[in-house]
């Protein structure tokens, strides 16, 4: 009777507690979290939290978010939430020197005026008369300002890097200086920064260019430059073509003297588009677009392979070429997407980034004489081989680099840091602009100290088509990243600056996981049937020449032997045969991929429910055992 009554009231009793207990952790543990992911995504970097607590100055952050407008969009109330609950994160981690305002802008309100003055974006929503805005405004107590317009949902990835490098600029005092020296419009033509006006014909800034002055002061200098300012704390040199010696001769003294260099060159840049001439159309073919800095770099203990494009079936990304490869994607072996497995992990510039895409990418050989320490930075994985460029200038058939592509056994660096004292490459000096050979004023014959350069084999990783996409977006155009190329570069300015500033919060960003073992079975039989492909095509192909030439010679001579008709009908059936076979190998291809498309779904979709409920099944008769046998004892 006592149970009848006491089962009730404990029932109560504990439901009582239970909602006790969320009330009180609600309002008084707000912060106690425990972060569960592989990477702690919910849980501040070391780096953001280094420069939230270095913040001299009081930062204010204006979080505009139209809570009403987003009740029918759940996907952007789950991001509102995520981006407030690390905004709130800031703020606590600062000691005060981060003020969190959440602001609703109703309409006709002066929050909504001053969203608007700070450029911030009320995006139309259907059905609704209100706009939505779903931006921040951050200021400093000197009139800084920098803002976010509308967080996308896109880049969630990256909202903690885009946030602390907010807090990082507000707080900044002084910024690094840095040049770009390039022989390609690198900062567009015909376009002025200050008014962000192209003229007729111009084009505008690489991506690039506008991520490096987000981060650091950037001046532009001209390729024929004689003296590299020794006020900068960096320089970098992308695509040093043609350069001359007098351009050397600084870029050498700058280093020499103590200057940071970091400099991309290439065997073959395919962003480098010569100049198309109509009275001679090969012109451009014909052209070189390889760039090299041959004399620096030997002085330097290494060299660029001259005549070499590293190709790479492990890393390759899929193409679809058009017609060229039938409308179907393949692995383009000149084209990379390399991992963390080619990436030096013992480097801080390197060893949190997930991607970076390279294109027909050259690489450096090491001197055996060299006084310098080189290490590798990005390398092609052991299974690479070398293409000669003139294969990938003049004849460059992806198929046939895929089909007859050889595995080698060596690693190729196709990026390095070079580090040790060093002599100078002009003990003379360089001519002048009146033809001498002088020397500079100040000039060095050796390095005031161990010089720091990093190298990079690829100049086409800085092309945007590699590393970003663009999109319009309500009149802005928005940038989404596409691998981590940028964040390579930015890295190494840093950490050869000696700059602590985001290296740690940058390689955060990006969190998809491939499957490695899925693509190197899709590797493995595109390889096998993209082989008898191209051999049975080429049968089919010769076979009908046979048959053509067969029936042309026949035509002259009005008839054809009975032999020939015999032969030509022979053929004719081999033709046939041999397209049936080419297409039972597209079908096995298009089979085995979906077979194990089909078998990942099963594994990832339908495996792990069916365990858990042959589990509670178990689980079920089990106790149901134990009770059966309880009562057949008493």
């Amino acid at each position: 009777m006592n149970k009848q009554l006491l089962s009730p009231a404990g029932l109560v009793l504990a439901i009582i507690l239970f909602v006790s207990f969320i009330i009180v952790v609600n309002n008084n543990l707000t912060s106690a979290r425990i972060d569960l992911t592989e990477d702690r995504l919910y849980t501040l970097s070391n780096g953001s939290l280094n420069i939230i607590q270095s913040v001299q100055q009081p930062i204010t952050l204006r979080f505009y978010y139209s809570e009403r407008v987003a009740q029918a969009l759940p996907g952007i109330r789950a991001h509102a939430q995520r981006v407030q609950e690390l905004l709130r994160e800031y703020e606590r981690a600062s000691n005060g020197m981060i003020r969190l305002l959440v602001i609703d802008p109703r309409p006709f309100t002066d929050h909504e005026q001053r969203a608007e003055q700070y450029g911030l974006l009320g995006i139309p929503i259907d059905g609704e008369d209100d706009p939505l805005f779903f931006g921040l405004a951050a200021t400093n107590e000197l009139d800084g300002l920098e803002v976010i317009r509308f967080f996308q949902t896109v880049n969630e990835d990256t909202l903690e890097y885009d946030l602390t490098r907010l807090v990082q600029t507000l707080s900044e005092a002084q910024r690094r200086n840095i040049a770009v020296l390039s022989a390609l419009p690198i900062d567009g033509e015909d376009f002025d920064p200050l008014s962000g006006r192209l003229e007729e014909g111009g084009s505008p800034p690489w991506p690039i260019m506008g991520e490096l002055r987000d981060l650091f002061n950037v001046s532009v200098l001209p390729a024929d430059v004689r003296r590299i300012p020794s006020s900068l704390d960096a320089l970098v040199v992308v695509h040093p073509k043609e350069l001359t010696d007098a351009t050397l001769y600084a870029i050498e003294q700058y280093v020499l003297s103590g200057g940071r260099l970091v400099t991309f060159v290439d065997p073959h840049a395919e962003i480098d588009q010569p100049p198309r001439d109509p009275d001679n159309p090969m012109s451009a073919m014909m052209a070189s677009r390889a760039s090299n800095m041959d004399k620096l770099f030997q002085a330097w203990g290494f060299q660029r392979s001259p005549t070499d494009v590293v190709a790479d079936r492990v890393t390759a990304t899929r193409v679809d070429f058009g017609a060229r490869t039938n409308h179907q994607p393949i692995d383009y072996v000149l084209w990379q997407a390399l991992t963390p497995d080619n990436m030096n992990q013992e480097e801080r510039i390197t060893a949190n980034l997930r991607r970076i895409n390279v294109a027909t990418p050259g690489h450096f050989v090491l001197l055996e004489d060299a006084s310098t320490e080189i290490t590798p930075l990005l390398s092609s994985s052991s299974e690479a081989m070398l293409v000669d460029r003139r294969v990938v200038q003049f004849r460059n058939d992806p198929v046939a680099l895929l089909t007859r592509y050889e595995p080698g056994t060596i690693s190729y660096p196709m990026a390095i840091r070079v580090r040790g004292e060093v002599q100078t490459a002009f003990p003379e000096g360089a001519r002048d602009a009146t033809g001498q050979v002088q020397k500079m004023p100040n000039h060095r014959d050796s390095s005031d100290g161990p010089i720091d350069v990093i190298a990079i084999a690829d100049v086409d990783m800085l092309n945007p088509r590699f590393w970003v996409q663009q999109q319009e977006f309500f009149g802005e155009t928005i940038n989404f990243t596409t691998s981590n190329n940028v964040d390579f570069l930015t890295n190494a300015i840093e950490d050869i600056t000696g700059t602590e500033g985001l290296i740690s919060v940058r390689s955060r960003t990006g969190f998809s996981r491939p499957f490695t073992r899925v693509q190197a079975i899709q590797r493995e039989a595109e390889r096998r049937f993209r082989t008898q492909e191209r051999e049975l095509q080429r049968t089919v192909q010769e076979t009908q020449q046979a048959i053509a030439r067969m029936q042309s010679a026949g035509a002259g001579e009005q008839l054809l032997t009975p032999e020939q008709e015999q032969e030509i009908a022979e053929l004719r059936q081999m033709a046939n045969q041999a397209e049936q076979e080419l297409r039972r190998v597209r079908v096995n291809l298009r089979q085995d991929i979906e077979r194990l498309d089909t078998q990942l779904k099963f594994f990832n979709i339908g495996l792990v429910p069916m365990i858990v409920i042959l589990l509670a099944i178990l689980s079920g008769w089990l106790r149901l055992r134990k009770r059966r046998q309880g009562r057949f004892q008493h």
